[in-house]
């Protein structure tokens, strides 16, 4: 029986120069080819190489006392590699159907509309947040200026804001459009686990500072959990969704198309 565990075969190859053997199993250089990741230094790929081939060896030598040690009946997998075969190929034969067919345009309508019609399984799970978020070092010029614009409700001072997040800060976000889990700016802002969750309420701010950087929040607005979840937190979940509900329906109808179309040909044959 040949080894499954890589490309060595038992016959020597002259082309080929073994580098590796367990028993009648070869490991040769062609193997190795397009293996290692380009850029590697060549201490790193030398690295890189021995680790492949102890690998290898390791593999080879359990490989070779499981074929010993099962029966021949044991060791028979021509039915399983039958089975893996027809699913791999039918596998990729649905992937190559559904990157031909599948209709994957979703309007805002149909988002709305599913959104409406399954309102009750869009309770929120965690309390999501809109917000102004700036972080910058803790001794960048200017930092009160840009204290004041941040609480600043001017259009321009808003722009101004960004223009000084560009030059000088580590982290931002000023979409107030976008909703963002709460638990995710905890951990961009360890202070805010500190924080009661009966204070996080639409229009407060916040300022931290720790040994390197300043921190400010405001918060726009607030959804609860266990509140209906606002339509566009959930557009793109709500889009994945339906294209998946399509793939489904595509591939069944394709399916049913088939066996409608084997049966009328004489090739499908049921025996009772």
């Amino acid at each position: 029986m040949e080894s499954s565990c890589n490309k060595s075969s038992t016959k020597k190859d002259n082309a080929s120069k073994a580098i590796a053997k367990v028993n009648s199993d070869y490991l040769y250089i062609d193997d190795l080819k397009n293996l290692v990741p380009k850029g590697l230094s060549k201490p790193d790929s030398s690295a890189f190489i021995q680790t492949y081939i102890n690998k290898w060896a390791n593999n080879e030598i359990f490989y070779q006392q499981a074929v010993n040690y099962l029966s021949e009946e044991e060791s028979d997998i021509s039915e399983e590699l039958e089975r893996y075969k027809k699913e791999l190929i039918s596998y990729k034969f649905q992937e190559k159907l559904i990157a031909e067919k599948l209709d994957t345009n979703v309007t805002s309508s149909q988002i709305e509309d599913y959104y409406n019609a399954n309102s009750q399984n869009f309770v929120l799970k965690n309390n999501i947040v809109k917000v102004l978020y700036v972080k910058t070092p803790i001794n960048i010029p200017n930092l009160d200026k840009l204290k004041k614009l941040c609480y600043s409700n001017n259009p321009k001072d808003a722009e101004q804001l960004k223009s000084m997040c560009i030059q000088y800060a580590n982290n931002y976000f000023m979409n107030d459009n976008t909703w963002l889990m709460f638990e995710d700016l905890k951990k961009e802002i360890n202070q805010l686990k500190e924080v009661p969750e009966y204070n996080i309420q639409d229009g407060k701010t916040f300022e931290f500072t720790d040994e390197r950087s300043f921190y400010f929040l405001k918060i726009i607005e607030v959804k609860s959990k266990n509140t209906l979840s606002p339509l566009n937190f959930e557009k793109n979940n709500i889009k994945n969704m339906l294209i998946n509900q399509r793939k489904q329906r595509l591939i069944s109808t394709i399916k049913k198309d088939f066996f409608d179309k084997a049966k009328t040909n004489k090739e499908l044959e049921i025996y009772n």
